[in-house]
């Protein structure tokens, strides 16, 4: 599996984690970073002094390569960035924002610079921008969503179309043979969430992987399109954001959101395990995924299924 994924980062496999909020602390990173791939810390749920601890915690957990994941629609990207770089990262994943923003500065300190993105036009600006790679994630994913609402499938492609430079595939990743299929439509390597979520190393609450190991192909939805789009996991509080969509036009619904969203919603949910009033987020392949694994066991079953999906190829026509 070595490729130009595995070289640009100095990794063995071209699989990187996610960088969820909540959920993608220093135990996550560097387990996967250990495992031959690429672990992310994210960023997003943590301010400076936070997520200082985290990245010392992983380099005192690995030496292996990993990087950090920062939302740039957060206030405090800026100082995020800034205590990366003075502890030594050098690999920045950057999301929700304009990858103008902060590729050259990071370029000018040494760093790579991948930044995410969900359509084609958006990754031939990144490629324009100076990034490293892209990351082109599908309408499948969790979390944060792109609003044009293009699947992985149909995404890969045009993005490869579009673009050169290395390519990352996400949302809807969770096997070896959705890992296969992603470098068929011509991606590089895959970044994963909702696999490594649900293992033993994750700050998910238990309550959420529990949860989570119910889900039905329904069971996630993307709400608050009016406001930042988002895939959520079925529970009391998304049944009470469909109500306010259903109820509430234009500004006033845009209002409503934002009031019943308030703060610290997902941590609610994600991290202190409030099932009712917490905000989910989760990508729509969770309905596939029925155990909670060492980060080691997902990676070599990870391997293990891509080898096989590889050795029922090619199909022949004859």
């Amino acid at each position: 599996m070595k490729n130009r994924i595995t070289d640009l980062f100095g990794i063995q496999y071209p699989i990187i984690q996610g960088g969820m909020v909540w959920v993608s602390g220093a135990k996550l990173a560097a387990s996967v970073s250990n495992a031959g791939g690429l672990g992310l810390i994210g960023a997003g749920s943590m301010k400076p002094d936070l997520l200082k601890e985290h990245i010392l915690k992983v380099q005192g957990l690995t030496q292996k390569p990993f990087g950090v994941n920062v939302p740039l629609l957060y206030e405090k990207a800026q100082e995020q960035i800034d205590c990366a770089l003075d502890l030594g990262v050098k690999i920045f994943f950057t999301s929700a924002g304009s990858p103008k923003k902060f590729t050259s500065y990071l370029k000018q300190k040494g760093a790579i610079v991948v930044h995410v993105t969900s359509s084609p036009e958006l990754a031939l600006k990144c490629a324009e921008a100076g990034v490293d790679g892209i990351v082109a994630e599908g309408f499948e994913a969790g979390g944060h969503n792109g609003r044009e609402e293009i699947t992985t499938m149909t995404l890969i492609p045009q993005v490869r179309e579009k673009i050169s430079l290395p390519l990352m595939a996400a949302g809807g990743i969770a096997s070896g043979s959705s890992i296969a299929a992603a470098m068929a439509l011509g991606a590089d390597g895959v970044q994963m969430g909702t696999r490594f979520l649900m293992t033993r190393e994750s700050s998910a609450h238990e309550n959420f992987k529990k949860l989570a190991l119910e889900a039905l192909p329904h069971s996630t939805q993307i709400m608050m399109r009016k406001t930042v789009p988002v895939r959520l996991l079925q529970n009391q509080f998304s049944l009470e954001i469909k109500t306010i969509e259903e109820t509430f036009t234009g500004e006033e619904l845009k209002n409503k959101l934002n009031e019943h969203l308030g703060k610290y919603r997902a941590k609610m949910g994600m991290l202190d395990g409030d099932l009712a009033a917490g905000e989910l987020e989760i990508g729509q392949i969770v309905s596939l995924i029925k155990d909670v694994p060492s980060v080691e066991e997902v990676m070599k079953e990870l391997i293990s299924d891509y080898q096989k999906t590889l050795s029922r190829l090619p199909l022949k026509l004859d």
